[in-house]
């Protein structure tokens, strides 16, 4: 789905989202149970039983957790409207102890979310240049806690006015199941409203030569021009279909496609759990 270049900075320490390892029941025909004395088994019974009341427990865990982070977004939300105000001037800020270097003052920072997403090792390397020219107008980025069965999360990308995108927000939403596992049950990403094709970094624009008719040889070769997708962050709004029927995918499909997704949930959490809470010490 993305491009692969150098990557640029180390990250901040955070905490990481820790994502449990569990062991593969599917194994064809073998029979875990076999070579066990039946005292055993009846004693691993009664652990499966355990299993699934913690299983249970674990669920009821994510889900109250979903409703906790949401309570605490709501509190951060002051901070970060803080934030953007200092970030695009409408706030005025203390002079610190910093000397006067003879520069005109801004009034804001200029590409503060561009720099810092560029700053990150897991984003940076697919943002290209003609992605650049867009990322500019980023004002702020936010996120949105999930609840109930089905928890998850959302992005939400505000953008100033611009000559590239009539969006004024870009949401990114990543559904999971209620599961113990993080298992992705749909993403999301949003129609991309570029002023003009030539704009949309998500597609490049091919000349081909026109192969001459018979009997023209000699005549002034003519060309035409192609529109084919190309490599872009802005690729991340288009996120990967997860199918309603996975196991009627060919294996090299599905490790395509769980590859895909991978990558892509691993971009979403990096942006909540790392650029949006600590932007400024990826900007510096």
């Amino acid at each position: 789905m993305f491009a692969g270049k150098s990557l640029q900075k180390k990250a901040p320490e955070v905490e990481p989202e820790i994502v449990p390892e569990y062991p593969d029941d599917d194994d064809g025909d073998f029979d875990p149970m076999a070579g066990l004395t039946a005292g055993v088994q009846r004693r691993v019974l009664a652990l499966k039983k355990v299993q699934t009341k913690a299983d249970e427990l674990a669920k009821q865990f994510a889900i109250d957790q979903a409703k906790l982070q949401a309570e605490y977004m709501l509190k951060f939300g002051p901070l970060w409207d803080e934030r953007k105000a200092i970030v695009t001037g409408e706030a005025n800020v203390d002079n610190f102890d910093v000397p006067d270097d003879g520069s005109k003052d801004e009034g804001k920072i200029p590409e503060f979310w561009l720099t810092a997403l560029r700053n990150t090792d897991r984003i940076g390397a697919y943002i290209t240049e003609r992605d650049a020219e867009v990322l500019k107008y980023l004002e702020d980025i936010r996120i949105e806690v999930l609840t109930g069965e089905d928890r998850g999360f959302k992005l939400l990308f505000y953008f100033a006015s611009n000559p590239y995108l009539r969006n004024k927000v870009l949401e990114k939403t990543y559904e999971l199941e209620a599961d113990v596992e993080v298992v992705p049950k749909r993403f999301l990403g949003c129609p991309l409203e570029w002023t003009n094709p030539s704009m949309d970094p998500t597609v490049e624009q091919i000349k081909k030569r026109v192969k001459e008719a018979k009997g023209a040889k000699g005549a002034k070769p003519t060309f035409t021009t192609e529109s084919q997708p190309c490599e872009s962050f802005f690729n991340f709004f288009d996120p990967p279909a997860i199918p309603d029927s996975p196991d009627a995918m060919a294996d090299d499909e599905m490790d395509s496609l769980q590859e895909e997704l991978s990558t892509d949930y691993e971009i979403g959490v990096t942006i909540k759990d790392s650029v949006i809470p600590r932007a400024v010490e990826w900007f510096t």
